[in-house]
């Protein structure tokens, strides 16, 4: 009896994600990402973070992001912090949310193939959400535009000069809402 219970508890609780679709306006959603970057001189690089986003208003919302990637042409990792607005556009009973943005960052190198300044970036963002109401995944395609200082570089950053850190990237993940 208690295995009936509990499967019915379990089929009332994926329905009522399912039906819910996305949560839009004021709240608070915590995401984890897969990442990756195509940099014109670092490589492919791959890696993961987080997000925390506010939605102050229905259409609007603000995101601050965690992330780490790592090149293993180059052999240097890359610790982003980065903030981004997005405009919304919910869809379909706020199912499907639809955003753009613009985001800045502040981007630490750390790795043995060059010794790469800290520098700050920006990048435009396009994204998808797909909800469950209280779980969405989450899809985004973003273009970096990022130079940094390279010092003792080996291999594609040999020598002192400006390393193009430019390229696009994509991160895929789950929001959770609260």
């Amino acid at each position: 009896m208690r295995i009936r219970g509990f499967v019915s508890l379990a089929v009332v609780v994926l329905l009522s994600l399912a039906v819910g679709g996305c949560m839009t306006g004021s709240g608070i959603e915590f995401g984890i990402l897969g990442s990756s970057l195509d940099s014109d001189d670092l490589g492919q690089g791959y890696g993961g973070g987080a997000k925390l986003e506010l939605n102050p208003i229905d259409l609007v919302s603000v995101d601050a992001r965690a992330s780490w990637l790592h090149f293993d042409d180059t052999n240097i990792d890359v610790i982003p912090l980065e903030v981004a607005g997005l405009l919304n556009f919910p869809l379909l009973f706020e199912r499907i949310v639809p955003y753009v943005g613009i985001g800045a960052g502040y981007y630490m190198f750390d790795g043995s193939g060059a010794d790469l300044d800290d520098e700050v970036g920006y990048f435009p963002v396009v994204g998808l959400e797909v909800g469950f109401h209280r779980l969405s995944l989450l899809a985004e395609a973003r273009y970096l535009f990022l130079e940094a200082d390279a010092n003792n570089g080996k291999g594609p950053l040999a020598g002192d000069r400006k390393a193009d850190i430019d390229g696009p990237g994509i991160n895929v993940g789950l929001l959770f809402r609260f």
